[in-house]
C-alpha cells in the first residue's frame, strides 16, 4: 500500500496527526509494540487509519527511519501479540516506502467489521483487561460514551439487516426446506438429520465468509458447497441433501395447487421466465435419454399467488396466456429479417 508526503514550503507535513493517522520516529519493541497495536485497534475501533514510521515528532519532517526493527520483525509476532491482548481480531498491514532518499514504514488497520474490540489482558501502565479504545483526533484512549452508544447502535442495527435477510431466505424457500449449517457444534441440520463436521474442517470453512456469488437476480450470498465425500464428515449416508426437498412441487403439482390448465401454467412459467431461475426451479434428470423433469420451490406457489391477488386472477392469467401465445410470432418474424 503506497502512501505519500506533501511539505509546505518549509519542509513540514502538510497533513497532521487524527483520527485516522500517526506519525513516529521509529519502530520500537517491547511496550512501545504495544502501544502501535493499542493504537491499530483504537483506529479499527473507527474508520481504519495507519502509522506512519519515519518522521520526526515536532515539527512533523520526514526525515526517515534510522533503524530497521520494522523491517527484521516477523509479522507474525505482531499478529501474535494482537491476538494475545485483544478480540475479535484486525485486518492489519505493514508496507516500506522510500521518500526523497530516506526509508520510511507503516502500519495500516481496516475498519474492523465487527465492533467494539476490547483488550482481554493487562499490561502494567499500557493496556487495561476490558478497556475499548478508540482514536479521537490525534490521540487514542479508552472510549467515551458518544462514541461507544453510536457502536452499540451500529451492530444492533446489522444484526438487525442479517436477521431480515436470513428470514427473507426462509420465507423464499420455506421452512421446512431451509438448511442450518451450525459452525458453533458443528452441525448441518436438515429437517430431522444432521450431518456432524469434524473441528479440524470447520477450522477450513472460514473462507465461505469471503466468498460470495451473484445470480441471475442480483442478490449475492455465502456458499458451501459439499463435493464428493468429505473425510471431516460424520454420517456421511446422511450428508447428500435431496433436491426434492428444495424443489418439491412437479409442474402439474404446482398446476393443481393454482387450479389451472396446462396450457395456463406453462404460460405463467414462461412470462416468469423460471426455468433461469435456480432459486426457484430446477432439472432432475432420469436416465441418460428422457427427458428431465421440472421442479419448482414451495415459494413459486407463493409469488404466483400473490400476483394473482395484486392484479386479479383473470387478468393475470390472461395477460400471460396473451404473451406466451406471441412469442412464435415473435420468433417468425425474427426470422423473416
Amino acid at each position: 500500500m503506497a502512501f505519500t508526503f506533501e511539505l509546505d514550503s518549509r519542509g513540514y507535513l502538510k497533513k497532521r496527526e487524527s483520527f485516522n493517522l500517526e506519525y513516529k520516529q521509529n519502530f520500537q519493541l517491547g511496550d512501545n509494540l504495544l502501544k502501535y497495536i493499542k493504537t491499530l485497534v483504537g483506529m479499527a475501533n473507527n474508520k481504519g487509519g495507519q502509522i506512519i514510521f519515519g518522521v520526526q515528532n515536532s515539527p512533523h519532517i520526514p526525515t526517515g527511519m534510522t533503524n530497521m526493527k520494522l523491517h527484521e520483525i516477523d509479522p507474525k509476532e505482531i499478529d501474535s501479540r494482537i491476538r494475545e491482548y485483544f478480540a475479535p481480531g484486525i485486518k492489519w498491514n505493514v508496507a516500506f516506502q522510500d521518500f526523497q532518499g530516506k526509508p520510511f514504514g507503516m502500519l495500516s488497520v481496516e475498519e474492523a467489521s465487527i465492533k467494539p474490540i476490547v483488550c482481554k489482558k493487562n499490561k502494567l501502565e499500557v493496556l487495561r483487561e476490558g478497556a475499548i479504545y478508540y482514536r479521537y483526533r490525534g490521540e487514542t484512549k479508552e472510549i467515551e460514551y458518544p462514541e461507544l452508544n453510536r457502536i452499540l447502535e451500529d451492530e444492533r442495527e446489522k444484526e438487525r439487516i442479517l436477521w431480515m435477510k436470513h428470514i427473507e431466505r426462509i420465507s423464499m424457500v420455506g421452512p421446512r426446506n431451509v438448511h442450518i449449517l451450525d459452525r458453533y457444534n458443528g452441525e448441518i441440520s436438515y429437517g430431522d438429520k444432521k450431518v456432524l463436521l469434524d473441528k479440524s474442517l470447520l477450522d477450513q470453512l472460514t473462507f465461505i465468509r469471503e466468498g460470495h456469488f451473484t445470480e441471475k437476480e442480483g442478490e449475492g450470498c455465502p456458499t458451501l458447497k459439499l463435493v464428493g465425500t468429505i473425510e471431516g464428515l460424520i454420517d456421511v449416508d446422511n450428508a447428500a441433501i435431496d433436491p426434492n426437498a428444495m424443489y418439491p412441487l412437479t409442474t402439474k403439482e404446482l398446476q393443481v395447487k393454482l387450479g389451472l390448465n396446462s396450457y395456463e401454467m406453462q404460460a405463467i412459467i414462461f412470462c416468469l421466465d423460471l426455468k433461469n431461475k435456480p432459486k426457484r426451479h430446477t432439472e432432475i434428470k432420469q436416465g441418460t435419454k428422457s427427458n428431465p423433469i421440472h421442479k419448482y420451490s414451495n415459494s413459486v406457489f407463493d409469488v404466483i399467488q400473490k400476483l394473482m391477488e395484486q392484479r386479479g386472477r383473470d387478468s393475470y392469467i390472461q395477460e400471460c396466456v396473451h404473451k406466451y401465445k406471441k412469442r412464435p410470432v415473435e420468433k417468425k418474424i425474427k426470422k423473416r429479417r
